[in-house]
């Protein structure tokens, strides 16, 4: 009985003027988005791999330096990009592009493309990923709001269950046959962002099939929540004019007006310290260590004398103690000055990163009662553009800079040169054995771990819609 009304309503919609209508545009747009997304794509890439290279090449062609030189001038790290960013890109154009590392300092990282946009930007931008969130959700509403008001208002539901149909059976049937004619619709655009990907930037990188799989395959879940809900709802309204409306409501309500009430409430519940009080702390802080560029001050000279009580040095039998040191202290206490702040940065970025993932857990949490919340997160956080992400690379940039800067200043402590010789430069070649900054590659699992909570929220949509088929079954019963 389900494979004819399988059949039925399949042929129907096919028979709609405006699924007719709005396919074809549907399709238009895909390919809209696919040739922007190609040519945004290959414009970054290019920019990234040009930047990386340009930073990597001033580097190596420093020449004679002293390390301490050349830790004030610094490094770059550069937004990275990958192929799945090309159907998501998240919030990477409100992240920021660039990152300074330096020695003494922690820098934000800047250059955001997106930087006057309000808190709702940290949630994402249009892409093929907001067509399947926003726009197929839309589609399917139209097409489904009258799937069952329909055959009331006709009598034909009650002459199906004169003839003995089961009621589950017909609406499962309903619900599975919307449900192929959005799916094949989602996968024509998916293969339409392959195909322009392919044709226009083939041998640029190389898709993660299994990412991608189970990145549509969030999407096929999300569609199917969609479309039963939309198709319950047909039944519980008995006109199609009012169903319509109630559904475009929610649409209104799910899509644009919930995703910018959990952002605001975000920041309300959770807000952010202002900058000035974190500079304020951060600083107070930071001037309790050691100051690596001050020898007067008190716990630098303290750290001094332990390094000539730990070399054995008598200073009542050498004159110029530090002339006689095998090591050079300046680069000691540089380095100790870093090992402090380090963790002064630590505690205080800490803060500002577990407010903003408190902010975020707002639209988290959310996702049990609005699937779009939660397709949203998963989708960024599978194509790595996800907040998350954002932390990941931040994370792995501050490991770096700090290996960074601790092989300058052991180089400026053993590598030959005496304290107080600021004008020591360490060989051309020595450039060469500092390795480059290795860009993170996050594990699939550790994405979908990030986006748990989501992960159950679609898993409490399918249990809720088998409830509310069963509970709708009974209900169309008595009708």
């Amino acid at each position: 009985m389900m494979k004819s009304i399988f059949k039925q309503t399949f042929t129907n919609a096919f028979r709609q003027k405006h699924l007719q209508v709005l396919a074809p545009i549907l399709i238009l747009l895909y390919l809209i988005v696919a040739f922007n997304s190609v040519v945004a794509y290959k414009t970054k890439m290019q920019s990234f791999e040009k930047a990386k290279n340009s930073v990597r090449e001033a580097w190596l062609n420093q020449g004679p330096q002293n390390p301490h030189n050349s830790a004030h001038y610094g490094h770059y790290i550069f937004q990275p990009v990958n192929e799945m960013h090309l159907l998501d890109n998240g919030i990477r154009s409100f992240a920021g592009s660039i990152l300074r590392l330096e020695a003494h300092a922690q820098n934000e990282i800047t250059f955001s493309p997106a930087a006057d946009k309000t808190e709702l930007s940290r949630f994402g931008d249009m892409s093929f990923a907001w067509m399947l969130q926003v726009l197929i959700p839309l589609f399917i509403i139209l097409l489904c709001f009258n799937s069952i008001c329909s055959d009331r208002e006709n009598q034909n539901l009650k002459l199906l269950s004169a003839q003995g149909i089961s009621l589950s059976n017909y609406i499962w049937g309903k619900i599975f046959s919307l449900f192929t004619i959005i799916l094949c619709l989602a996968v024509v655009g998916l293969v339409i962002q392959l195909l322009v990907y392919l044709v226009f930037i083939k041998g640029i990188g190389s898709f993660d099939l299994t990412r991608i799989v189970i990145w549509f395959l969030s999407y096929v879940v999300y569609f199917f929540i969609l479309t039963g809900l939309s198709v319950l709802t047909s039944a519980w309204i008995k006109k199609s004019n009012t169903s319509l409306v109630i559904q475009l409501s929610c649409w209104i309500t799910l899509m644009i007006v919930m995703p910018k009430i959990t952002a605001s409430a975000g920041v309300s519940i959770y807000p952010m310290e202002h900058k000035s009080v974190f500079n304020k702390a951060l600083r107070e802080d930071r001037e309790k260590g050691i100051d690596g560029h001050n020898p007067e001050d008190e716990r630098a000279k303290k750290f001094m004398d332990s390094i000539i009580a730990y070399y054995k040095i008598d200073t009542n039998k050498v004159k110029d103690v530090y002339a006689v040191l095998p090591v050079n202290v300046d680069g000691l206490v540089m380095q100790a000055d870093e090992d402090y702040a380090n963790l002064v940065y630590d505690k205080h970025f800490k803060r500002v990163h577990e407010t903003i993932i408190k902010q975020n857990s707002i639209s988290k949490y959310a996702s049990f009662v609005n699937p779009f919340l939660a397709i949203r997160n998963i989708s960024m956080g599978i194509s790595q553009s996800d907040f998350s992400s954002h932390l990941e690379l931040l994370f792995e940039a501050e490991q770096y800079r700090r290996y960074l800067i601790k092989n300058l200043n052991d180089k400026m402590a053993y590598g030959g040169s005496k304290t107080g010789d600021w004008e020591w430069k360490v060989d051309a070649k020595y450039w060469e054995t500092v390795k480059d900054f290795s860009y993170p590659s996050i594990p699939l699992m550790k994405n979908l771990k990030s986006n748990s909570i989501e992960l159950s929220a679609m898993f409490f949509w399918i249990i809720l819609l088998i409830i509310s088929v069963t509970l709708t079954t009974n209900k169309l019963t008595v009708l």
